[in-house]
């Protein structure tokens, strides 16, 4: 009887032994085998870092504003503040970039839009903040929105400059991003700085001969 009980015991022992190794292959098979999960991106605004400034050569230039990616919504606003410093940047207005606000088809196509930015190169240049606003008046017809972007070089828009006499070799000038915002219709859609929504990428400009 002693012997049927041990025996008993040691087949339990075994099965248990099975059971544990099987869970375990399980466990592992689909440690391997899951397809890793992709995270969202956060999109990122970022001002370009160029290479130096001739001191001597440059008497004015651009800074590409880009984007790296929207959200699901649509951003009928968007309303950036960037710092800079005045006594040796002059701050001349800005030009386009190649991100479209939307477009509507027309026989021959579509025909695209750019954004057309609100702001005061005098008040930029007396407060040391430049101050960019976009609305579309037509509540969504024209705003951004991911479908528009292209897979790279988002330049959303271009901040042109000048070096002041007051420039020197070696000098590093730099432009903070204070605040950015692509504002969509619902609030808990829109990309903003202040809430994480939106990353930033700050710009520096180093002075060369």
């Amino acid at each position: 009887m002693a012997r049927k009980t041990k025996i008993t015991i040691v087949v339990l022992e075994i099965v248990l032994a099975l059971v544990i190794a099987g869970a375990c292959i399980l466990l592992f098979t689909d440690i391997f085998t899951e397809t890793p999960q992709v995270l969202p991106k956060t999109p990122t605004l970022t001002v370009e870092t160029p290479q130096k400034l001739s001191r001597s050569e440059t008497e004015f230039f651009t800074l590409d504003v880009m984007i790296s990616d929207f959200g699901e919504a649509i951003y009928p606003a968007a309303s950036f503040s960037i710092r800079f410093d005045p006594a040796y940047l002059e701050f001349l207005g800005v030009k386009e970039g190649n991100v479209f606000i939307g477009g509507y088809e027309k026989e021959d196509g579509v025909f695209y839009h750019l954004p057309e930015w609100s702001y005061s190169a005098e008040k930029a240049n007396e407060t040391g903040q430049i101050n960019l606003m976009y609305l579309d008046l037509t509540g969504g017809k024209y705003a951004f929105r991911r479908e528009l972007l292209a897979e790279e070089d988002n330049v959303v828009v271009r901040l042109s400059f000048r070096l002041r006499g007051s420039a020197r070799e070696g000098d590093i000038y730099h432009l903070t991003v204070e605040n950015a915002v692509f504002a969509a219709s619902d609030e808990t859609q829109s990309l903003a700085m202040n809430k994480d929504t939106l990353k930033v990428k700050h710009g520096k400009l180093i002075v060369g001969e």
